[in-house]
């Protein structure tokens, strides 16, 4: 039952990622010399069809009236849909996505179309409930 409620629950959020932002995951804080390293790490469901896995960092200034977070929980759910990047290819109109960069700041993200992950959830769905009736 559980695992039918999860899969369920990921369809919902794969088919979602076509018209809404959600995304969960964590962000880190390292201090530097020239200010704060923000790393952060996520499952993002973009909002124009896409489920991205990856991390990205930005350079912040140094605040005196902010900490450090060295573990902070992020999410979103159900946000206005993310502008998506610049098509370059076939594979990017489809849904598949690799974007890896070092500069300015270190950036990598993989991803695929939500309706590929749905076809996953669903085929799994059906080989579960198969062998659940035996």
């Amino acid at each position: 039952m559980a695992l039918t409620a999860s899969l369920l629950l990921l369809m919902v959020f794969c088919l979602s990622s076509y018209t809404h932002h959600s995304s969960i995951g964590i962000d880190h804080d390292v201090q530097t010399d020239s200010g704060i390293l923000h790393y952060y790490y996520r499952v993002n469901l973009t909002g124009y069809g896409s489920v991205l896995v990856g991390y990205g960092s930005r350079m912040v200034r140094a605040d005196q009236n902010r900490s450090l977070e060295r573990f902070d929980p992020a999410g979103a759910l159900f946000k206005p849909a993310q502008t998506r990047p610049e098509v370059k290819t076939v594979w990017n109109r489809l849904g598949f996505w690799c974007v890896n960069s070092s500069k300015p700041v270190s950036v990598f993200w993989v991803g695929v179309p939500g309706w590929l992950l749905v076809l996953w959830g669903a085929g799994l769905f059906l080989m579960v409930s198969r062998t659940v009736k035996k």
